[in-house]
């Protein structure tokens, strides 16, 4: 899932983002006490590694930068070496609530695992959390949107989902990712204000991500002035349904000027865009999951004039993200993704969170909730993607959408098109 058009000039002569290079205490005055291990959770493989992989190489990158982490203050003389362990939650392709919950486990029996970066699909997220919350494992997500996994909105839609999987009261999930409760919104923003589109036909994959954006869309665009043609919003198996073109066919016949999806490429949404080609010739609009390459592949000589939000900033519009792209550049050979950046970010402030840790464990290594603590208490951490902080959710308070729009299916990251922020 390359970003279009980053920049790749930039002399990697500096990157004085926080918690980079390692730079914990003075030279041979430090003293290697052991290992440290920053997990990593995201699907890298199938139709989902166009998602993944760019994800898991900005996690890896921060990781590989610092090298070590030592006490922030008063033990910058207690270093540990530091190393990332990743794992691909995906099953044949596609990510898996199961293979997600398995990862999680061998992260928390592995003792020198005090926090990880992941993972990628909220529903995953769903099946992951209490997992890390029995063991108070700090994990920071890049790129989940649900609102359910931190909020409970006033109309009940999550059923409280946030403390259910929070059993032991603490919360250990954080995210440097807004929320659905903004992306669906501006998909449906642009699509009634922008692209003109006032008859929507939606369909969506029936899990926690797909199905939350697509009813959030829904909700905007109706609240924008236009109409949404099928209340059930499409809902659909993407385990085994592969023919989507009478519902369609069916979108055609009620006049529909915009379809929009929730969901992501592994669960059909190239194949859609696809099967609309000869039976309804209007814009596509989805959120972040159909942002990697594969859904170009997918979608073939369909792929044009389809949209895509990406929960989070542009990074060709930020000053602070110009040397993370160069040394991702430098590093991968090939541009950032949508979210390597924040994945980036994510492994960043854990870091940042265990030389803390370190000097609270007087200079020994840290719990894990040692680490989770100075986490939650993140607040102004200047990065690639700008400023975060964490609120009281776990949720960050940079509130950011990007649109893209796909040109061809040789289209590489699709195009930037929009930038929105939300106060």
């Amino acid at each position: 899932m390359n970003m279009p058009k980053l920049l790749a000039g930039f002399a990697v002569t500096s990157l004085a983002l926080a918690a980079c290079g390692g730079n914990g205490g003075g030279g041979s005055s430090q003293t290697i006490k052991g290992t440290i291990k920053i997990g990593i959770d995201l699907p890298v493989s199938g139709s989902d590694a166009s998602d993944g992989q760019p994800t898991q190489n900005g996690a890896k990158l921060a990781i590989k930068q610092s090298a070590k982490v030592c006490g922030a203050s008063s033990h910058t003389d207690a270093c540990f070496n530091l190393q990332s362990f990743p794992l691909d939650d995906a099953v044949n392709g596609v990510h898996d609530v199961a293979q997600g919950a398995k990862n999680v486990a061998q992260f928390v029996a592995d003792n020198t695992v005090l926090a990880m970066v992941g993972p990628f699909n909220s529903g995953v997220a769903a099946g992951e959390v209490p997992i890390a919350n029995s063991a108070n494992l700090a994990m920071i997500s890049p790129s989940n949107t649900s609102e359910c996994l931190t909020q409970e909105p006033a109309d009940g839609h999550c059923k409280g989902q946030a403390a259910k999987i929070r059993q032991n009261g603490k919360n250990n999930y954080f995210r440097v990712c807004t929320t659905d409760l903004i992306q669906g919104p501006a998909g449906a923003d642009y699509a009634y204000n922008k692209l003109g589109k006032k008859k929507a036909f939606v369909l969506n994959d029936q899990q926690q991500y797909g199905l939350g954006i697509a009813k959030n869309f829904a909700a905007q665009f109706t609240k924008d002035g236009g109409t949404v043609l099928n209340s059930d919003l499409g809902g659909f198996d993407p385990t085994s349904q592969t023919d989507f073109k009478s519902l369609l066919s069916r979108a055609q016949s009620l006049g529909a000027d915009v379809v929009y999806f929730g969901g992501t490429t592994a669960t059909k949404g190239g194949q859609i865009r696809k099967q609309m080609a000869g039976i309804i010739d209007v814009p596509y609009v989805a959120g972040d999951g159909i942002s990697g390459d594969q859904f170009a592949k997918d979608a073939g000589a369909n792929a044009a004039n389809s949209y895509f939000t990406v929960a989070g900033p542009y990074p060709l519009k930020l000053a602070t993200a110009q040397s993370f792209n160069s040394a991702y550049k430098a590093e991968y050979g090939a541009d950032p993704g949508a979210y390597s950046a924040q994945a980036y970010d994510a492994a960043n402030i854990l870091i940042a969170a265990i030389k803390k840790a370190i000097d609270d464990a007087g200079g020994n290594t840290p719990t894990r909730d040692q680490v989770r603590a100075e986490v939650a208490k993140t607040q102004g951490f200047k990065g690639a993607i700008g400023t975060t902080s964490f609120d009281s959710n776990g949720d960050t308070t940079l509130k950011i959408i990007t649109i893209y729009k796909w040109t061809s299916a040789n289209d590489t990251g699709g195009t930037f098109v929009d930038q929105v922020t939300v106060q």
